[in-house]
């Protein structure tokens, strides 16, 4: 497992490769929005200390500003979480735990050699540097239909450069997709899906390959990471045959009590600043 300065270099690579729609500044703490979708792009990364402010102090414009953004404050939880007693602070405030997650990694070169032992696939993995028509239609289908959709979509396809999505067909329709960060030495696999009747056949792991052979088209060693939740036992099960092995986990403090709109809130507001 990671010690605390490679799990805080992992999860800001990772916040950098999922951006939120914005994002505010509190004495080093990221306040990310993207009106409700994804525990991610909507929650606080607590990777920093910058000021002065007491903890309580901090939580409570935490709170304030997702308040007024009609959201329940959330926090995620890892063990490069600053400072060391914020965990503790949100549970004896009633905080509850979701989403518990697992972060692996793997050599590029080892998920081409685990996946590349399966039978050569009769259609290869398309590689895009921006979401297709056909991209969309995998990843959309597994997403609730309406608002949730549409902002999971317009987050997937405000993925940062160097970047890559990647579809796998199967005869004439589309079947699995996945998507791919550089960030230096590492590659961030996210946006894994496979449509519902083309599963169980070898596809996501083809994908893999595909994403992993993209990123180490450069000549580097790069390593590959991902985030998936510890219940998702498929995803779990894959990666472990692709060779992915943890690197540290993390979960979401959410609070309890619901969100509570405040009309006095604006933009403006200097607590706390916003990026």
């Amino acid at each position: 497992m990671f010690d605390e300065d490679a799990i805080r270099d992992l999860e800001r690579r990772a916040a950098d490769g999922w951006p939120s729609f914005s994002q505010g500044l509190l004495e080093g703490w990221r306040l990310r929005f993207s009106e409700g979708v994804s525990r991610r792009a909507n929650s606080v990364l607590a990777l920093e200390e910058t000021g002065k402010s007491s903890l309580a102090a901090r939580i409570d414009a935490a709170e304030k500003f997702y308040r007024q953004r009609g959201l329940p404050c959330r926090f995620q939880i890892s063990g490069g979480v600053q400072p060391r007693g914020l965990d503790a602070e949100l549970e004896r405030r009633g905080y509850e735990i979701e989403a518990r997650t697992l972060v692996m990694t793997a050599p590029a070169a080892t998920v081409l050699e685990h996946m590349g032992r399966a039978p050569a696939p009769r259609f290869p993995v398309r590689l895009f540097s921006h979401p297709t028509p056909a991209w969309f239609r995998v990843y959309g289908e597994g997403l609730p239909e309406g608002r949730e959709r549409g902002h999971r979509c317009k987050l997937a396809e405000g993925l940062p450069s160097p970047r890559a999505y990647a579809v796998l067909d199967a005869g004439a329709e589309p079947a699995a997709c996945g998507a791919a960060v550089l960030s230096d030495d590492w590659a961030l696999i996210l946006c894994m899906a496979t449509r519902k009747g083309f599963r169980r056949r070898g596809h996501a792991g083809r994908v893999l390959a595909g994403l992993a052979h993209w990123a180490g088209e450069a000549g580097r060693d790069r390593q590959l990471f991902l985030q998936v939740e510890v219940d998702n036992q498929p995803a779990m099960a894959l990666y472990h045959l692709a060779g992915f092995q943890a690197a540290h986990t993390y979960y979401y403090r959410t609070q309890k009590t619901g969100p509570v709109t405040d009309n006095n809130f604006t933009e403006t507001d200097p607590d706390p600043d916003h990026a």
